[in-house]
């Protein structure tokens, strides 16, 4: 059996995969209609798509529970205000003509009042939604905003504590360079052949002052010996 992928979804039949197909080119073109709609205008679709239950595949169904997602997310309207998304198993419900009934005298009042209000009312409470989407995009677009500017206070923050630290290393790797540098100096050849050097010249001296010492003994013994000689030629 041929399978037809049609955005996404696979779909087992020809019939079914040339509904769905339809079904994302009218959700393509919705969306290109509300590229320039505001929340108002999203919804007034969104309750004409309900109205009308356009769709019935998984396309369509998927981009209806997505758009009423959008709009509970918008906060601009209470999620009772947003129409349920309607069942494809459920039959539509026909429309029944509500019974009449005796309006107590503040119920025809208020008729009354509906069907005499003017009709510029709609289009006012229309400017007044709008006006308050407005102000709340104002108000979210100020909150971003000191957002923003507390970022780049961090972020100033940190580049100079990255500063401080960059100098900090570069002096600890300059004190470490000086201390391979002394400790270099002082094993260094020079400094232990001067060593060598004196200790040889001290062996020197003991040497000469010990030659030294020896030919004065053999001359204090050469005296001894004349001086003996002398009395013993004197004694005779």
């Amino acid at each position: 059996m041929a399978k037809y992928n049609i955005g996404g979804y696979i779909f087992n039949d020809e019939n079914s995969a040339k509904k769905a197909a339809k079904e994302l080119k009218a959700v393509e073109y919705i969306l290109g209609q509300m590229k320039t709609a505001d929340e108002q205008e999203v919804l007034k679709i969104y309750k004409k798509i309900i109205s009308q239950r356009l769709f019935s595949t998984q396309i369509g169904m998927g981009f209806l529970n997505q758009l009423r997602q959008n709009l509970v997310a918008t906060g601009v309207f209470d999620e009772d205000q947003i129409p349920p998304i309607y069942s494809v198993d459920e039959p539509p419900k026909a429309e029944s003509k509500p019974e009449k009934k005796e309006a107590s005298e503040p119920q025809v009042q208020k008729e009354a009042a509906a069907e005499t209000a003017p009709a510029k009312e709609k289009p006012v409470k229309e400017k007044k939604a709008r006006k308050l989407t407005k102000l709340r995009k104002e108000k979210a677009d100020k909150k971003n905003t000191a957002i923003s500017e507390d970022d780049a206070g961090v972020i100033k923050k940190l580049r100079l504590v990255n500063s401080f630290l960059i100098v900090c290393v570069f002096t600890l790797l300059l004190c470490v360079l000086g201390m391979f540098y002394v400790s270099t100096t002082i094993n260094s050849p020079t400094i232990l052949n001067y060593k060598e050097a004196i200790t040889d010249e001290y062996s020197s001296w003991k040497q000469q002052l010990d030659e030294r010492e020896r030919e004065l003994n053999e001359r204090e013994a050469e005296l001894d010996a004349r001086e003996s000689g002398v009395s013993g030629i004197e004694g005779n």
